[in-house]
């Protein structure tokens, strides 16, 4: 910690003045590129949810969007186990020991396989292949602009038929 300290003092006040100004402007850049995608997502899903017979303002409140997502594309069960995944994902410690960098990591990878599956649903709701749901995993921000500006009509849910098919 000495030495950090020490390398800080001896530096240049004028670069440290140049990396404080980077470092702020990549910041701004990126919170900036956060809303954008947020909100070109949120339109999107917007439109979505008005196809799907939503009320297209509950596109607009993060949690509850997913939770309406669930609701018309896949099962309000699943939804539960979705939010404990997501709540323990923020509140275990990482990186302290092995065994919690691997439970992390394993909370991690249901997140993901939950958010992929729920996106697949999504996709095939709107008549569209599990293709299409892997990008909208990737980029919502464009395939969820696509869905909803689209030809692309609501279906129904494709597990509600899977389920009466049985």
């Amino acid at each position: 910690m000495d030495t950090i300290i020490q390398t800080i003092e001896s530096m240049n006040p004028d670069d440290v003045a140049a990396g404080i100004l980077i470092l702020t402007g990549l910041t701004i850049i990126a919170i900036v590129g956060a809303i954008v995608w947020y909100f070109l997502s949120a339109i999107g899903f917007r439109k979505m949810y008005i196809k799907a017979g939503e009320r297209g303002w509950k596109a607009f409140i993060p949690l509850y969007r997913r939770f309406i997502c669930f609701r018309f594309a896949w099962n309000t069960k699943m939804f539960l186990p979705y939010i404990i995944i997501v709540i323990l994902f923020y509140i275990l410690p990482g990186g302290e020991s092995f065994v919690m960098s691997v439970i992390n990591a394993l909370i991690a990878i249901a997140f993901i396989v939950f958010e992929i599956k729920l996106n697949i649903n999504t996709a095939k709701s709107f008549g569209k292949t599990a293709g299409c749901g892997v990008l909208l995993f990737f980029f919502p921000f464009i395939v969820s602009l696509v869905l909803g500006f689209g030809k692309a009509e609501y279906i129904g849910n494709p597990t509600k038929k899977l389920e009466s098919a049985e």
